[in-house]
Parts: C-alpha cells; structure tokens; sequence
C-alpha cells in the first residue's frame, strides 16, 4: 500500500474545515488539493470541496442522494455535476461495526470500509452504559484511535488503510494500493475520507 492522501480536520467556534493534501516522496503532508469546510450546525447533507483556501471555485462535492435518508447513497460531483462516484452507509452492520460502501461513477460496488478493530467498535458504543464507571470509560476510550479498513469486494482482502495520526488531533492518512487506486477517481476517496469523520461526528 502507498500514503495517498492526508486529511486534517481544524475545528472553529462555527465551521469545521478539512484540508485533502497530496503525500510527498518523503510520506509528509504536501500541496493542498480541495478544501472543505461545513457549518456545524448545518444539515450534512452536502459537503463542498473548493480548490484553494480563498474557495474561488468550486472542487467536487457530495450530497445526500435523498434527505435525511440513513440507509441512502451520498453522490459524489465534480464541478460540473457530473458523478464520479459514489458511497453509502451499511446501516444495520453500523449498528455494531461502522460500514460504508464505496462505488464508482456507474454505482458498481468497490470497496467495503469498515472499523478495523471490531472490539473497540463494539466497544465505544456500548461502554457508556456500564455502571458507576461508564462515563469515566468513555473518556478513556477517546485516546484510542480508531481506524478503517478497505475491503475489496471481489477478492474480500484489505486494499486500503484509513488511519488517524494523531493523538489529539484530527489528522488522518489514507494508504491505498496501486490496484485500488486505480479502480475510483480520488475525489472519490477523499470525500469518503472527510465523511467518516464528518458524518459520524467524529
């Protein structure tokens, strides 16, 4: 697998901004490729990509297929509107394991993306509830990172990883191999990225 794209996330009072960068020869954070940046308060509905920090043009996007919809597509657009690909959430393995499917332009399924480590999943959403402690572990289980795994659904083996880097930053590394990179436009990859942190509310 190769370092493909690093995400960091920068929270403010009113919006969260996310910034897609390449990975230089070296495995470092390089140029910025598309910027985001969502209300906090607003509907997640549809996410903008820009091109540049001064957002003088518009990147790429997605949207919710349908509103308000938690087993529904999110398509991803590039400037023009046309599909260049697209995922959705897996609702009922969510319950216990954080799924998404991604698929391309023609709504192909690709990839599966799921929580690595299926006990920490399991883990942060039931550890609330125990008694007397629960809170405490919740707290505590905010310094593990947690990470994503991508599944090729033809070969059922990992040609993705999707990593938190930091401790108490949100700065993630996608890793992805040759094959797999391939096969989906990058926007594609990137707006996957920014969703597992902005659509779980991470």
């Amino acid at each position: 697998m190769k370092p493909r794209l690093i995400i960091e996330q920068k929270i403010t009072a009113f919006v969260n901004k996310y910034k897609v960068l390449n990975v230089t020869e070296a495995g470092q954070a390089g140029e910025l490729l598309a910027l985001a940046q969502q209300k906090r308060l607003a509907l997640k509905e549809k996410v903008t990509f820009y091109s540049n920090e001064q957002k003088a043009s518009t990147s790429f996007s997605f949207r919710a297929e349908k509103v308000m919809d938690v087993h529904g597509r999110y398509i991803v657009e590039d400037a023009n509107e046309n599909v260049v690909g697209m995922f959705r959430k897996e609702f009922k393995k969510s319950l216990l394991v954080s799924s998404w499917v991604l698929m391309n332009a023609d709504g192909t399924e690709l990839f599966r993306v799921k929580e690595s480590n299926e006990t920490i999943a399991i883990l942060r959403r039931f550890i609330g509830f125990i008694p007397l402690v629960g809170e405490l572990l919740e707290i505590i289980m905010l310094f593990f990172r947690y990470h994503f795994s991508f599944i090729d659904l033809q070969t059922n083996t990992e040609v993705g990883q999707y990593k938190k880097i930091t401790l108490l930053r949100d700065h993630y590394s996608l890793c992805v191999t040759d094959d797999a990179w391939k096969k989906l436009d990058w926007r594609v990859f990137a707006a996957m990225g920014v969703a597992l942190d902005a659509l779980q509310s991470r």
